[in-house]
C-alpha cells in the first residue's frame, strides 16, 4: 500500500510517516506539508491513500482536493485518535485512523478505508458528440463560481461537446490552485480547458480559467475577442473577480449566456445584472443544489437570474441557449 502523508506540522508529519512505514506492506510515497504539493504528487504519482492532518480539511483548496481524489480512485484518512477531541467540520462519519492503536488494528483500519472507496469523478460523455448548436453560433459562456464551485464545474462541463462556444470561467481559488484546477477540469471535459492566457482569442471548443489570484480575466471586446488580464484592485473582495468579468462582457451582451454557480458572498451578482440589463441570457444555481447559496442567492434577490435551475439542468441549458432556445 502506497501512502501520502500531508500535515503542515514537521514533526508531527514524520512521526506520522514513521509510524506508517513500520507496518508491513507500507511504503511511504511523499510527504507534504501544504495542499499544493499535496495536490501535485497525487496528480503526478497518485497513491493509493492520503493520509492528512485534520486541519488540512478546514482549508477552501481542500475542496479541489477531494475531486481530484474521487477523479483518480484515491482514498484519503485523517490522522487522529479515538480518545481525542473531534476537529470542528469532521463528523463521526469521517475516515480517521488511530495512530495510537496496535499493528494489526492499524493495518485493518488502513485496509477497511479501501474497501468502498469512492468512485472516480464521471468522464465527460459528450466528448464523442458534436454540439448540437449552428456551427455560426457567436455566443459566448461566462460561468462565475465559489465555494463548491469545482464539483458544479465538472457537472457543467461533462455536459459540454468538444465543439463547445468559448467559455471563460472565475472560479475562486488560492493563487497556486488555478493551474491544477484547469488540468483537473481539462482531465475531464470533452473541450479543451486551460489557463487564460493574456491576448488569447476565444474560440469554439476552448474552456480558459482565470489564473491565479494577481490579476482580473475581462473579455476585451475592442477588437474580436480576446482575453485581457488586468492587475487591477480586487473587487467584492476578490481578484480574479466574477464581477469584473461579467462587467467587461456588457458590451455584447446580446451575444452571451452568463452563469452564477454556488459560492460564498456577493461576487458576480451585481455584474450578472448589468449583462441581463444589456441583454444577455442568464442562469443562476438553486438554493437547493449550492453548497453555498450566497452568489447565485444574491443574484436573483437583485433580479440579475433570468432562469434558476439545478444544478444537473444548467449546462445543457447553457447549450440550449446557444441555439437561440429559452433556458
Amino acid at each position: 500500500m502506497r501512502l501520502l502523508v500531508a500535515d503542515p506540522d514537521r514533526n508531527r508529519r514524520n512521526r506520522v510517516a514513521q509510524r506508517l512505514a513500520a507496518l508491513p506492506g507500507i511504503t511511504i510515497t511523499d510527504l507534504c506539508a501544504d495542499l499544493t504539493t499535496t495536490f501535485n504528487c497525487v496528480e503526478h504519482r497518485p497513491p493509493t491513500m492520503v493520509v492528512l492532518a485534520q486541519e488540512l480539511s478546514q482549508r477552501p483548496e481542500f475542496e479541489m482536493m477531494e475531486s481530484l481524489f474521487r477523479m483518480l480512485s484515491v482514498r484519503w484518512v485523517f490522522v487522529g485518535s479515538a480518545r481525542g477531541p473531534a476537529m470542528p467540520g469532521i463528523s463521526a462519519t469521517d475516515a480517521i485512523i488511530d495512530l495510537d492503536g496496535s499493528d494489526t488494528e492499524l493495518m485493518a483500519a488502513l485496509r477497511h478505508q479501501l474497501v468502498g472507496a469512492s468512485k472516480p469523478a464521471p468522464r465527460a460523455a459528450a466528448g464523442l458528440l458534436q454540439s448540437l448548436e449552428p456551427a455560426t453560433s457567436d455566443r459566448v459562456v461566462l460561468i462565475g463560481s465559489s465555494t463548491g464551485g469545482v464539483d458544479a464545474l465538472l457537472r457543467i462541463l461533462d455536459s459540454f461537446p468538444r465543439d463547445c462556444p468559448p467559455t471563460l470561467i472565475v472560479q475562486h481559488t488560492g493563487a497556486a490552485y488555478s493551474a491544477g484546477l484547469a488540468r483537473l477540469l481539462d482531465r475531464n471535459a470533452a473541450p479543451e480547458v486551460r489557463e487564460a492566457v493574456h491576448g488569447d482569442k476565444l474560440r469554439r471548443g476552448l474552456v480558459l480559467l482565470a489564473p491565479g489570484a494577481e490579476s482580473h480575466l475581462l473579455l476585451d471586446t475592442r477588437a474580436g475577442l480576446a482575453c485581457r488580464l488586468d492587475p487591477g484592485e480586487k473587487l467584492t473582495g476578490h481578484r480574479p473577480s466574477v464581477d469584473a468579468l461579467f462587467r467587461s462582457a456588457v458590451p455584447i451582451a446580446k451575444r452571451v449566456t452568463a452563469a452564477l454557480l454556488t459560492g460564498m458572498g456577493r461576487d458576480g451578482a451585481e455584474g450578472l445584472l448589468a449583462l441581463r440589463r444589456a441583454g444577455a441570457r442568464t442562469i443562476g444555481q438553486d438554493k437547493e443544489t449550492s453548497v453555498v447559496y450566497g452568489m447565485p442567492g444574491h443574484a436573483a434577490r437583485l433580479g440579475a437570474v433570468e432562469k434558476e435551475l439545478p444544478l444537473s439542468a444548467i449546462g445543457p441549458a447553457i447549450l440550449r441557449v446557444t441555439q437561440g432556445v429559452k433556458a
